[in-house]
């Protein structure tokens, strides 16, 4: 048996039509995987996601929502099981950074990046495990962090979403488990996604920062960080519940003044 296989899983993964939602699904699809693939609003994107896939049409759901609406999540879960009767694996991506500084940053601002960082994948995910558990043989959920969430680097809502979803991850691990439900987070460092795509493209002070104390000295790509997302989909992270695996390259490894 095909220990990382995710043949015939049923994925559903936020944020699915650029990045590293678009290498995760990609990567997904070619080990025979059926992903529902939620954007928020570029449609126009995604229609010409589903051109480049169409050789995997019966294994994909394309699916425009909100997650920060309650309405949304759920009928992110009724189409799924419309499509393909039921759930086994949540890639909670979906993310948007903050915009201003501490000192800027307005409570309404703030809102809007704990909304989508923070409390919509936890009311998502919490929807997903009521069906898992109803289905009755477990499943996996992964929820996305970032080094941000472990120093203190991307602006006051985006840190503290990240850091809170490493904790949430844990909790819902602890919550979950008896179910056979694993739910584990990655913390991606630098890397090469729409996200961040000015950063790299132009390389800004802060890209060429985050390099020069990056022990591998490059950025991530997109499906780099995708094939952490396929082992904690597979059954061969079966042991491996409530942490969270930092891809960062080497960068939070990074010791001041010593070669």
């Amino acid at each position: 048996m095909n220990d990382y296989s995710v043949k015939n899983k049923i994925v559903i993964i936020t944020g699915a039509t650029k990045g590293m939602g678009l290498a995760s699904s990609k990567q997904l699809l070619n080990l025979g995987a059926k992903v529902v693939m939620i954007y928020r609003s570029d449609t126009e994107n995604a229609n010409q996601i589903e051109d480049e896939l169409t050789d995997y049409k019966a294994h994909i759901l394309l699916l425009k929502a909100d997650i920060t609406k309650a309405s949304d999540r759920q009928r992110i879960i009724d189409e799924t099981l419309l499509k393909f009767q039921e759930i086994n694996v949540l890639i909670n991506n979906a993310g948007i950074p903050s915009k201003m500084g501490f000192l800027k940053e307005t409570e309404e601002d703030f809102d809007v990046v704990i909304d989508v960082n923070l409390k919509a994948p936890i009311f998502l995910a919490k929807l997903v495990a009521k069906q898992m558990i109803k289905q009755g043989h477990g499943g996996s959920i992964i929820n996305f962090s970032s080094v941000c969430g472990h120093r203190a680097m991307g602006g006051i809502s985006y840190d503290a979403a990240k850091a809170g979803i490493i904790r949430a991850t844990q909790t819902m691990a602890n919550a979950l488990g008896k179910y056979n439900i694993r739910v584990n987070s990655i913390s991606p460092g630098t890397h090469k996604t729409e996200m961040n795509r000015h950063h790299w493209e132009k390389e800004t002070d802060l890209h060429k920062k985050m390099i020069s104390v990056t022990a591998l000295m490059r950025a991530a790509e997109a499906n780099e960080i995708a094939g952490t997302v396929i082992y904690l989909a597979s059954s061969q992270s079966s042991y491996t519940t409530g942490t969270d695996i930092i891809v960062d390259g080497g960068y939070l490894s990074h010791c001041p003044g010593r070669e």
